[in-house]
């Protein structure tokens, strides 16, 4: 009865800070201005928080039941929160590509410490190799970098991230929870995570009623490379993240100055007139959409790709 507990009361806390966040942030004036509508409202931001705090009620309570297990359930916290500072000093400061793209190596630190004496990994067809030394000072941070930094690209229309980690936790959760061990902990801490983005995904739905925020793409991805890292699952990491590979070569022409977003028509369908540097803007070329159905196309391509993770990290690897 523990796992249910903690879900429920990541979604519970989550549920209720957001709408607390929504009010602060109104008061204060954090707001920003929802590009993809034809008046271009402005929203209350750093939805985010409400995210980190749902997931980390949710962990402290499986902390103190399952004690047992406190290394991995540690490294995942400490490491995801530390991007977490990342993302929200980004919000207030705008920081520099550079330094968003290589702040994450120093928060794989848990991770690696956590994984001392399990170098090896099982890529499919292949086998499992053992990489000594370069696991814990290559693998690892450039996991936990790269699924950080690629979340936070795909972002801009309301819902499209909170809705993209949803179904990435429950494809990392299916995974962890029909195993045992660590991979098994890793599949309840990716439950959490899903508990609160569903709680959240409620006021950041089309309309919006709130953004995530750089605190919360960061965060998100971070918490998902967390749990492969610790849970060993790093090729349900690599097939999940497939999307976001084409949405950093799209990035990459742009010198990563591109947009998610789209331009907006009288009728509230969302168009892109110029060369795609998002797979938003494929999406809005292929027809006339509303912002909700460019983020439902998606989605849907998110679940095909979440069904192949799971196929292979099920059927393919042997952990």
């Amino acid at each position: 009865m523990v796992l249910p507990i903690c879900a429920l009361i990541a979604f519970i806390v989550t549920f209720l800070v957001t709408r607390w966040v929504i009010r602060v942030a109104k008061e204060r004036k954090i707001v920003g201005k929802d590009i993809n509508k034809v008046n271009r409202p402005e929203i209350p931001s750093l939805g985010g928080i409400a995210v980190v705090a749902g997931f980390v009620s949710g962990t402290f309570v499986l902390l103190i039941q399952d004690p047992n297990y406190e290394r991995i359930i540690s490294s995942i916290l400490i490491s995801s929160l530390l991007i977490a500072f990342l993302g929200l000093m980004d919000d207030f400061l705008n920081l520099r590509q550079a330094i968003r793209a290589f702040t994450p190596v120093f928060a794989a630190v848990p991770l690696a410490v956590f994984s001392v004496g399990h170098s090896a990994i099982s890529i499919p067809f292949l086998g499992v190799i053992n990489l000594g030394i370069f696991y814990y000072v290559l693998v690892i941070p450039a996991a936990l970098t790269i699924s950080s930094n690629a979340f936070n690209m795909l972002e801009g229309l309301n819902g499209l991230g909170t809705g993209l980690g949803i179904i990435m936790a429950a494809a990392l959760a299916f995974i962890g929870l029909t195993r045992t061990g660590n991979i098994f902990v890793a599949g309840e801490e990716a439950l959490i995570l899903f508990s609160s983005l569903l709680a959240f995904l409620y006021y950041n739905k089309y309309p919006a009623k709130i953004f995530i925020g750089n605190i919360g793409t960061y965060f998100i991805g971070s918490v998902i490379g967390s749990i492969g890292i610790a849970g060993y699952m790093y090729t349900a990491l690599a097939v999940l993240y497939l999307p976001y590979v084409a949405e950093f070569i799209l990035k990459a022409r742009t010198r990563f100055k591109g947009v998610s977003f789209g331009k907006v028509n009288e009728d509230g369908t969302l168009y892109w007139n110029d060369k795609p540097n998002s797979l938003t803007h494929v999406i809005m070329k292929m027809g006339r959409f509303k912002e909700y159905q460019v983020v439902a196309m998606i989605w849907g391509i998110e679940v095909i790709f979440a069904m192949l993770a799971v196929y292979l990290q099920t059927t393919v690897i042997v952990v």
